[in-house]
C-alpha cells in the first residue's frame, strides 16, 4: 500500500470517527493560534488606550464583585450576632451604594467596549473590502461570490463579538477568579483546599469542551459558506433555474446542504447542553463539601456563621466566570477560525498588481501593440497564441471569429484584467505592465454584452459617481447614443431610481445606458463587445449613426458577431483556435476567401432565411 493511499485511509477514518465526511477535511487543518490572535490585536492598536482603560474598569468591576459577599460576611459577623443595628443600617447603605457604582461602571465599561469593537470592525472590513478592489478577475473566476460574502459578513461579525466581548471579559474574569481565591485563602486556608477538591472535574470538563466546540465550530463555518454558496448562485440565475424547471433539484441540493448546517450546529448544542449542566453539578458538589465541612467547622469554633456564608456565596459565584470563560473560549476559537479564513484572503497577493516605479503615460498619442501575446486561463490550455498585430491612433478595428477563439480575452489582457504569461501589449510603445492599472483604465471605456446597473440614479449609472461628470455631459452622452429619449420618459427623467441590476429597464435601454456611460468618460480607447448584441435591429439602427460620429477619431475596438455591423472598419482581425488568422478590411477579407468570407456568407444565408425577401440573392466577392 503506497503512502500516500495510508494517508488517505487514516484521514478517512478520523473524519469517520468525529462524524464527518471527506468533504469536511478542512475542518482539521490545524489553526496557529496565537499568530492569528496577534493579527488581531494589530487593529486595536489605534484604539489601545482606550482598550486598556476597559481592561482597568473591568478589573475593578471584577473586585467590586467581591464586595456584597464580604459586606455580608461582616453585617453577620459584626453587627446581627452583636444586635448592632446601627452597623447593619449603614453596612446596607454600603451594598447598596457598591451595587449602583457597579452598574454605572459596567454599562459605561459595555459603551465603550462596543465602540472599540465596532471601530475595529470597520477598519478590518475596509481592508478586506480594498483588498478585494485589487485582485484581477482570474481571482474571482476562482471564489464563488457566496463564499465571500461569508467572509465579509458572517466571519467579521464573529470577530466583533471578540472585541466587544471577549477580550475584556476574559480579564474580568480572570482577575474575579483569582480574587476569589485570595479572599477564600485570607478568611481560612484549610476550607478553601476543600473548596478546590472538584476543580480538576472542572478543568478536565472543559478540556472536552474546548475540543468539541474547535471541530463543532469550524465545521458550522465551512457549512455556513457553502449554504450560502448554493443561495448566492440560485438567486442570481433563478432565470435560468425556473426557465429549465430545475426548481425541485436545485431545492433538493439547499435542502441537503441546510441539513448539514444544521447538523454542524447540533454538535455544538450537544456539547453546550452537556457542559453547563455537568458544571452545575460540579458546582452543586462543591457546595455540598463546603457546608459539610464548614458546617463542622463552624460546630468546632474554627469558623463564623459570617465566614461560612461567604464561602458558599463565593464558590457559587466562582463558577460563574468558569461558565463565561468556557463560552468565551468559544468565542476566541471561533474568532481564531474566522480570523484564519480573513487574514488568508488578505493574504493572497493579486495576479495583477501595479509596478514598484510606473511609467508616466499621461495620454494615448500613437498606436496600441500586440506583440507575440500568449495566454492560458489555466495551465497551458492557450485561449491566444502567438498573437501580433498594430493599431494606429483614431484606427476602428473590428475582431471577429468563431466562439471560444479569443476575441474578449483579447480586451480583457488589454484593460490588464488579466496579464499575459508570454509576449507584451504596448501602448505608444510602453508595457501596459509598466503603467499602474488605474492609469492604464482611465483611457479605455468598454461596453460589455451583459451590462450590470448600479443600484441609483440613471445619472449615476451613468457617471458611476464620477465628480468631474457633470449633469451637462451626462445629457450629452445619452443623446449622442439615443438613450435621451427614452430617459426623459421615466417617471423621474435622469434621477429616476434603477433597481438591482437594472430589473425595470429593458435589455436594448439597459445597454444604451452602457453606451452612454461609456461615452461621457471621454476615453481614448473605446470597446465594443459585442455591445450591439442584445439591441434589436430598430434600436441598433438607431444608434449605428451616432456610433459612427463616436468612433470617428477615437480609437476603437469592436468585437461582433453581426458582420454587418463592422464592414466600414478599418481593420478586421479574424481569429480562429486562438490565432490571428486574417487581417484586412471588409472588402480585401471577402477577396481572399478564407474563414471571414465563410462567415459572411453563413450568416448572409442565415439571415435570408429569416427574411424571405432577401432569397435568391448572394453577396458578390468584393463588395459591401
Amino acid at each position: 500500500m503506497s503512502e500516500k493511499t495510508q494517508k488517505q485511509k487514516a484521514l478517512e477514518k478520523r473524519l469517520k470517527r468525529l462524524g464527518l465526511d471527506l468533504q469536511d477535511e478542512e475542518v482539521l487543518e490545524k489553526i496557529e493560534d496565537w499568530r492569528q490572535v496577534k493579527r488581531l490585536f494589530h487593529y486595536l492598536a489605534p484604539r489601545r488606550k482606550r482598550v486598556a482603560a476597559a481592561v482597568a474598569l473591568s478589573i475593578l468591576l471584577s473586585l467590586l464583585m467581591l464586595a456584597p459577599s464580604i459586606l455580608t460576611q461582616i453585617m453577620v459577623d459584626k453587627g446581627i450576632s452583636k444586635d448592632d443595628f446601627q452597623g447593619v443600617i449603614w453596612l446596607s447603605l454600603g451594598l447598596v451604594g457598591t451595587q449602583l457604582f457597579m452598574v454605572v461602571i459596567e454599562a459605561f465599561t459595555s459603551y465603550m467596549i462596543a465602540r472599540i469593537g465596532q471601530e475595529t470592525m470597520r477598519d478590518l472590513r475596509m481592508d478586506l473590502f480594498r483588498q478585494l478592489t485589487r485582485h484581477s478577475l482570474a481571482f474571482f473566476d476562482k471564489k464563488p461570490v457566496g463564499w465571500l460574502v461569508t467572509r465579509m459578513t458572517s466571519d467579521v461579525n464573529v470577530l466583533n463579538e471578540l472585541f466587544a466581548q471577549g477580550v475584556v471579559g476574559i480579564f474580568q474574569q480572570i482577575f474575579l477568579l483569582a480574587g476569589i481565591v485570595i479572599v477564600l485563602f485570607l478568611y481560612n486556608w484549610q476550607l478553601a483546599l476543600w473548596s478546590m477538591l472538584v476543580m480538576p472535574l472542572v478543568f478536565l470538563l472543559s478540556y472536552f469542551f474546548r475540543r468539541a466546540i474547535n471541530v463543532s465550530y469550524r465545521l458550522t463555518r465551512l457549512r455556513l459558506s457553502r449554504l450560502n454558496t448554493h443561495v448566492q448562485e440560485n438567486v442570481t440565475g433563478m432565470r435560468t433555474v425556473q426557465a429549465n424547471t430545475r426548481e425541485s433539484r436545485q431545492f433538493g441540493i439547499f435542502q441537503r446542504l441546510n441539513d448539514q448546517y444544521r447538523d454542524a450546529h447540533y454538535r455544538s448544542v450537544f456539547a453546550f447542553a452537556t457542559f453547563f449542566p455537568l458544571i452545575d453539578f460540579i458546582s452543586a458538589l462543591g457546595l455540598a463539601l463546603i457546608i459539610w465541612q464548614g458546617g463542622k467547622m463552624y460546630l468546632q469554633d474554627y469558623l463564623t456563621i459570617g465566614e461560612l456564608i461567604l464561602f458558599v456565596t463565593l464558590l457559587e459565584r466562582f463558577f460563574f466566570p468558569i461558565r463565561d470563560l468556557s463560552e468565551k473560549f468559544n468565542l476566541v476559537q471561533s474568532a481564531i477560525a474566522a480570523s484564519e479564513r480573513l487574514f488568508k484572503l488578505m493574504d493572497e497577493k493579486p495576479d495583477v498588481q501595479d509596478p514598484v516605479a510606473a511609467t508616466p503615460h499621461p495620454g494615448f498619442h500613437h498606436s496600441i501593440e500586440f506583440r507575440d501575446v500568449w495566454f492560458a486561463y489555466k495551465d497551458e490550455n492557450w485561449i491566444l497564441k502567438g498573437v501580433s498585430f498594430r493599431i494606429e491612433r483614431g484606427q476602428n478595428v473590428a475582431i471577429v471569429g468563431p466562439t471560444g477563439s479569443g476575441k474578449t480575452t483579447m480586451m480583457s489582457l488589454l484593460c490588464r484584467f488579466y496579464d499575459v504569461q508570454k509576449g507584451a501589449i504596448l501602448i505608444d510603445g510602453i508595457d501596459i505592465r509598466e503603467m499602474t492599472q488605474q492609469e492604464l483604465r482611465s483611457k479605455i471605456a468598454i461596453v460589455m454584452q451583459d451590462v450590470f446597473l448600479f443600484k441609483g440614479s440613471v445619472a449615476e449609472n451613468i457617471s458611476l459617481g464620477d465628480k468631474t461628470i457633470d449633469i451637462e455631459r451626462i445629457h450629452a452622452a445619452a443623446k449622442n447614443v439615443e438613450a435621451d429619449t427614452f430617459i426623459r420618459r421615466l417617471p423621474s427623467g435622469y434621477d429616476t431610481n434603477v433597481r438591482e441590476r437594472g430589473a425595470t429597464l429593458s435589455v436594448g435601454q439597459k445597454q444604451l445606458l452602457s453606451f452612454a456611460r461609456a461615452l461621457a468618460c471621454e476615453p481614448d480607447i473605446l470597446i465594443l463587445d459585442e455591445a450591439t448584441s442584445s439591441i434589436d435591429t430598430e434600436t441598433e439602427k438607431l444608434i449605428q449613426a451616432a456610433l459612427d460620429r463616436l468612433t470617428a477619431g477615437r480609437t476603437s475596438l469592436i468585437i461582433a458577431h453581426r458582420l454587418s455591423t463592422i464592414q466600414q472598419a478599418d481593420n478586421i482581425l479574424v481569429l480562429h483556435h486562438g490565432h490571428l488568422s486574417e487581417q484586412g478590411t471588409h472588402r480585401q477579407l471577402l477577396a481572399q476567401d478564407g474563414l471571414y468570407r465563410r462567415l459572411y456568407e453563413l450568416q448572409y444565408r442565415e439571415q435570408s432565411e429569416a427574411e424571405p425577401g432577401l432569397r435568391g440573392l448572394n453577396p458578390a466577392p468584393g463588395t459591401a
